[in-house]
């Protein structure tokens, strides 16, 4: 199975975790009163946009990798988070969401057969 194959879910799950969070439907009738929209729904397809490409760039390596390798993927991918995040005025990514993510760029790292060596040089999204 693909690492975009296994960690879809991951993605899907993650994504749909903030689109609860955007439209509020996590929340009572009653609690909904003096609740604001944190962020435009709208822009989640450009978070799971970034994610998808991270792990199809996972898919496209071959045997094991280097550890510079991966933490070139994992910058970029961060860096394009960031950008996101920065347009959307700092309101998608918050810390619990990034931690989520450093989680899944390890997990799906790992999945590649990195070793711990490489797996220690990733960047974490901060």
């Amino acid at each position: 199975m693909s690492i975009r194959a296994s960690f879809q879910p991951n993605v899907d799950e993650f994504i749909s975790d903030l689109e609860s969070f955007a439209t509020g439907s996590y929340l009572k009738a009653e609690e909904r009163e003096f609740w604001d929209q944190p962020f435009d729904p709208a822009v989640l397809p450009e978070a799971r946009d970034i994610l998808e490409k991270f792990l199809d760039a996972l898919d496209l390596l071959t045997g094991e990798p280097a550890g510079e390798t991966l933490a070139k993927i994992v910058q970029t991918t961060i860096d394009d988070l960031n950008s996101f995040n920065g347009r959307n005025e700092d309101a998608v990514l918050e810390p619990e969401e990034k931690a989520e993510l450093n989680t899944l760029f390890r997990d799906a790292c790992a999945a590649t057969g990195a070793d711990d060596a490489a797996l220690a040089e990733l960047p974490e999204l901060d």
